[in-house]
């Protein structure tokens, strides 16, 4: 059985309906099959008929996600009788997952995995500072009980009132901050300003890592494709998993270390707006490879699925 924490449907019957040379008979003619076998199986009398009633009187949009899930099912099935899947663990090296040696460009990883979200950091880079402030404020929250009980203690006169004045100013100023301004005011600056840079660069992106013998898998998800929201998947899973995930899903860039995709850049002889545009491109790829640059071996995957497999 599968735990799926992530499915891209479409892709799946993209690929599914070559395969098949049409997903859906075929995943009909299956789902028939097996209400056959159920109906002629041995022991209690209909028996193997409980699970197909309970869910032909579920919603539609659940008989739905469990059509997509035993379609993948399908899906793996096929690609591992067909000899177009690589089966992949933490102890495979770079090379052994080179397209040109294994011949296949889909791979199945299990290994554990690592989760960045790229909108999250943001989010806490904006709010890093107040957290801080926020911090410092409530380590020093005893210190004000006691202020304030020994401003109780004094009582409303007038005596206890001119007395109590270093007592207020003090539990005014342990209700602050207590770092320097300067301090504060600088680390505002730098992390707004790195926050703009890793939004731009990362794009809300999604990631998922698994490190292997040398080299590293990684993958884009596309949030919509989650089968829950992002905040339950990491709460459960965890940012870096204690269990091995799989992830399966197809090669697209093979990047041994020190790579850094560049292209020779001719130089332009004319004002050719196409010219002109190239060099943009050139030069904006040249920005993004800061963000997604490794500095060891990494394998690229146009994900399909990632799941727990139980």
């Amino acid at each position: 059985m599968r735990n799926f924490l992530y499915l891209d449907e479409y892709k799946m019957y993209s690929l599914s309906s070559q395969l098949f040379e049409g997903v859906t008979d075929y995943i009909l003619h299956e789902s028939k099959t097996q209400k056959s076998d159920n109906e002629t199986q041995k022991g209690p009398v209909a028996s193997g008929r409980v699970m197909a009633e309970i869910i032909e009187t579920t919603s539609a949009s659940i008989e739905k996600k469990f059509l997509h899930d035993y379609a993948y099912s399908i899906f793996e099935d096929k690609l591992s009788n067909s000899e177009k899947l690589t089966n992949v663990n933490a102890s495979h090296t770079f090379e052994e997952l080179n397209p040109e040696i294994s011949g296949n460009k889909i791979v199945r990883v299990t290994a554990r995995a690592q989760f960045l979200d790229s909108s999250d950091v943001i989010k806490t880079l904006d709010t890093l500072v107040d957290m801080q402030d926020s911090i410092s404020i409530i380590s020093n929250n005893d210190i004000r009980v006691e202020i304030i009980e020994r401003l109780n203690d004094l009582g409303e006169n007038k005596a206890a009132k001119l007395s109590s004045g270093p007592l207020r100013l003090e539990l005014a100023r342990l209700s602050k901050s207590q770092r320097p301004a300067d301090e504060v005011a600088n680390e505002r600056t730098h992390y707004k300003h790195l926050s703009t840079l890793l939004a731009h660069g990362f794009k809300s992106r999604l990631d998922i890592s698994m490190q292997l013998s040398d080299c590293i898998v990684s993958a884009d998800l596309k949030r919509k494709c989650l089968k829950d929201d992002e905040d339950f998947t990491f709460k459960t899973y965890s940012r870096a998993s204690n269990f091995e995930l799989v992830i399966l899903g197809i090669i697209t860039q093979y990047k041994p270390a020190g790579f850094d995709g560049s292209h020779p850049v001719h130089e332009i002889d004319s004002e050719n707006m196409r010219d002109v545009l190239r060099t943009s491109a050139n030069a904006i790829h040249g920005l993004e490879r800061q963000f997604t640059a490794g500095e060891g071996n990494e394998i690229i995957l146009d994900p399909i699925a990632v799941y727990l497999e139980l």
